[in-house]
């Protein structure tokens, strides 16, 4: 059975992944303890947007990380005690 994670689960997973565990253990334990639910297409399309802004604002702050730099590069910087 494919199942969403709701938490990092040892051995299973990370938060957000997307895995295939036996039905037993998804019933019996992931899904009493609110630790998983099942992995429907809207489950799905929601990590993969979750997935997509992450990455997106990883991107923005790369590009704010290279701005300063350029700005600060060969620029030379005393710090008095």
């Amino acid at each position: 059975m494919k199942v969403v994670l709701l938490q990092d689960i040892k051995g299973t997973g990370k938060r957000d992944e997307l895995v295939e565990v036996s039905d037993g253990y998804a019933r019996n334990f992931l899904f009493p303890r609110k630790l998983a639910k099942e992995a429907t297409n809207s489950a799905i399309n929601e990590i993969n947007t979750k997935q997509n802004a992450i990455e997106h604002r990883k991107e923005v702050e790369l590009e704010n990380a290279k701005e300063i730099a350029a700005k600060i590069n060969g620029k030379t910087f005393v710090i008095n005690a």
